[in-house]
């Protein structure tokens, strides 16, 4: 994998974000690692000066900001618009290209739906995709085909965020269904599960996550986002990611 596929949720220095580090300084910290991608998480921006502090960073090194929302698209099986809206403001404002949320409680997509996203995609230049979490409400991959799969009929600009390790607490194969999601991927968040439902680090868990990304779609980008607790493990699991070598059929 190439290096400049990987990308950093915050996560992984949690400790600092409960320690009230701003996720701003925390692209000083992955451009150091040699890294162009950083994932920042909705739930710990304090103010809105922040957003230009990351917008300031990511300029100055040159990186890309992935923006995640711990919210749904729908409510009461209605688009929320107006959260949508601010969402991709705040995106945005960091020079985000990408953000990120749950699908919710939705019945039907509407053509007006879709329209509504295609607006604020190409108003504030930023992508959104979906994810499956830990949840069975947002975690089943049904439901996700489903979403999907209504969406690409009707030409809508939503992709998928396949994390690798969340299908483990709904009890689905997540090798299964990277089979069944890989034409809707564009992101990849990745961790190991153990059998108790705790986060291990790469090669340490339940989790086939090599056969997975030699499934899904190259060349896209591919977060770490599970805490860690030194920068010498995670220079440990960056290096994982980096000598995978993708197979090469024989002639």
């Amino acid at each position: 994998m190439k290096k400049d596929q990987i990308v950093i949720n915050t996560l992984v220095y949690l400790e600092d974000l409960k320690a009230g580090v701003p996720q701003s300084e925390m692209l000083d910290w992955v451009h150091e690692l040699g890294l162009k991608n950083i994932e920042v998480r909705r739930e710990f921006i304090k103010e809105h000066q922040e957003l230009q502090d990351i917008k300031n960073k990511s300029e100055q090194h040159g990186m890309k900001v992935f923006y995640s929302i711990p919210d749904v698209l729908y409510e009461n099986q209605q688009l929320n618009v107006e959260s949508l809206e601010v969402y991709y403001k705040e995106a945005y404002d960091m020079n985000c290209h990408a953000i990120k949320l749950n699908i919710g409680d939705y019945g039907q997509i509407s053509e007006a739906d879709l329209k509504a996203v295609a607006r604020l995609a190409e108003q504030y230049n930023v992508k959104l995709t979906v994810e499956n979490d830990q949840t069975e409400s947002n975690g089943r991959s049904q439901k996700i085909i489903d979403f999907l799969t209504e969406v690409k009929q009707l030409g809508g600009p939503i992709t998928f965020t396949f994390d690798i390790g969340n299908w483990l607490f709904q009890g689905e194969d997540p090798v299964e269904n990277a089979k069944l999601l890989q034409s809707f991927v564009t992101y990849i968040h990745i961790k190991d599960i153990d059998e108790e439902k705790n986060t291990r680090l790469l090669n340490d868990g339940l989790v086939d996550w090599k056969k997975i990304i030699e499934i899904l779609p190259k060349e896209i980008p591919v977060a770490i986002e599970y805490p860690i607790s030194t920068k010498e493990v995670l220079v440990s699991e960056i290096h994982k990611l980096v000598e995978m070598q993708e197979v090469i059929p024989q002639k």
